[in-house]
């Protein structure tokens, strides 16, 4: 037998071998299967609270930073976000500023473009330049 014949020959017997008629699953577990949601703890000095106001895909994202220690409101702090689809399939966004709007507490409009479940991914860096993140799940249902 040639080796050309050969190799065809035995990619042709694994490729049949691998056909047993079962479905293939997700990379999430069952197919289909989204992702669990991101968690919301805040990971540095302060603590995150934040919700997604609106209904549709055009959502006001709403930020209260305040310090773990003191409970004070983080004032002039950075904020950003950046969204991110998880399901039906991964899809990251753009970064945007918040602005403050009053002392701890950070406001931004953010535009998402379909239905499915959305992440913000929050960054928070304080005036010493200190850095906490969090994450806000968001689920856009179809229709708005």
């Amino acid at each position: 037998m040639r080796p050309a014949t050969y190799a065809c020959t035995l990619l042709m017997v694994l490729f049949l071998a691998g056909c047993h008629g079962s479905k293939k699953k997700s990379v999430f577990g069952g197919a289909g299967d989204c992702p669990p949601p991101a968690s919301t703890a805040s990971a540095g000095s302060a603590q995150i609270n934040a919700r997604a106001i609106g209904k549709g895909y055009a959502k006001l994202v709403v930020i209260h930073a305040a310090d773990k220690t003191s409970g004070a409101p983080v004032h002039d702090g950075k904020v950003s976000i950046r969204a991110e689809m998880s399901c039906p399939h991964v899809m990251p966004m753009y970064t945007k500023r918040l602005q403050e709007t009053s002392t701890g507490t950070y406001k931004a409009g953010y535009s998402l473009v379909m239905p499915g479940q959305w992440t913000f991914f929050i960054t928070l860096r304080d005036k010493k330049g200190d850095a906490t993140t969090s994450a806000l799940p968001v689920t856009v249902k179809t229709g708005g």
